[in-house]
């Protein structure tokens, strides 16, 4: 497997064994199935649970609905990984929620606003 991988809207790497995703763009109703798609092939061949996914770059243009679906749809898809969301101050009620859909599913989550805190919590 490459140790990277782009297309519209979303980044992928593995670095020192964590599984960087990086969304940009405006994100709508049904725009994380490519994505999500693609990260279950790649994500098979990599052998690592750990995620920093980083959502700064990244726009929600969903209604409270959609974003709940959302929500449990990105928690089911990362299913048994540890993931680290790194996000901007104002995207905090987001990033909560995200983590209770995986809570909700038995996974640990959490949400950081650096780079270096996310990655410290993925690899204690």
């Amino acid at each position: 497997m490459t140790s990277s991988y782009s297309m519209e809207g979303m980044d992928l790497r593995l670095k020192d064994g964590v599984i960087e995703l990086r969304t940009q763009g405006v994100r709508v109703a049904g725009a994380e199935k490519t994505p999500a798609h693609i990260f279950s092939r790649i994500a098979s061949e990599i052998d690592s649970s750990l995620i920093l996914y980083d959502l700064r770059d990244a726009t929600y243009d969903l209604s409270e609905l959609e974003l709940e679906e959302h929500y449990r749809f990105v928690a089911r898809i990362f299913k048994g990984y540890r993931v680290a969301y790194v996000i901007h101050k104002d995207q905090t009620a987001l990033a909560q929620k995200a983590c209770e859909a995986h809570a909700r599913l038995g996974d640990a989550a959490s949400h950081f606003t650096s780079l270096g805190a996310a990655r410290r919590w993925l690899k204690r």
